[in-house]
């Protein structure tokens, strides 16, 4: 099953595709992605936009909550920068903290290639009852 929700973000989420999101791990409520910083992702400070990283982690979010097959959707989402980059490659792990039947919560780090937290992201989903795949 957990190949197939895989495959199923990997195909079906558009945003990420066109961001340069990977699926690097993904467990029951657990994913891990990452991306390369390219220099479109930079902002006019010429650090790695905030947007993306926000992005990066609401992806590993997503791919975390949804990983039992039971349709999940966002709440919230909190985001606390720590450090900019300008080049490399960022990577998102999402944990959850609490699997709720219909609410659940995670925590997202973002790190680069070095370990440096980057970021981190609190989310809480609203399970809907249907199946993804």
């Amino acid at each position: 099953m957990l190949q197939e929700l895989k495959e199923f973000f990997e195909r079906r989420d558009r945003f990420a595709r066109l961001l340069g999101f990977r699926i690097v791990e993904m467990d029951e409520g657990y994913a891990k992605v990452e991306a390369e910083v390219g220099e479109e992702h930079l902002n006019a400070a010429d650090v790695l936009h905030g947007g993306f990283l926000f992005s990066l982690a609401d992806y590993a979010f997503a791919v975390a909550s949804n990983s039992r097959n039971d349709l999940s959707l966002a709440v919230s989402a909190n985001i606390l920068f720590h450090k900019g980059i300008s080049d490399g490659t960022v990577t998102a792990t999402a944990r959850e903290i609490r699997a709720g039947k219909s609410v659940a919560a995670y925590s997202v780090e973002i790190h680069d290639g070095n370990g440096t937290l980057l970021a981190t992201f609190t989310g809480t989903v609203y399970r809907k009852g249907t199946a993804l795949v």
